[in-house]
């Protein structure tokens, strides 16, 4: 299982789904997590902090997407204001 863990993008947000030390008790768990470049910053956590606590760091947005298994994020994907989200469940 690998957790990925985005950039917050709207506007004012400083929170991120994961601190460090939570990444730190799910990698000696045996999860993998994947860190955008950047994510903590507004929350005063460096990406160092990340890499030390165990996660691999992601150059971008795209990557983190194209390997995650899983995504936390605080806040909902930012679409336009008529936009919809469908997901599908998959067997």
């Amino acid at each position: 299982m690998k957790i990925g863990i985005p950039r917050e993008i709207h506007p004012g947000e400083r929170r991120v789904a994961l601190c460090p030390p939570h990444v730190k008790k799910l990698v000696k768990r045996g999860v993998s997590v994947l860190v955008e470049a950047g994510a903590g910053d507004a929350a005063s956590f460096a990406d160092a902090d990340y890499a030390e606590a165990g996660a691999t760091i992601a150059k971008d947005a795209v990557s983190l997407y194209a390997e995650a298994d899983l995504v936390a994020k605080v806040r909902p994907p930012e679409l336009r204001e008529d936009g919809t989200i469908v997901c599908f469940e998959t067997a």
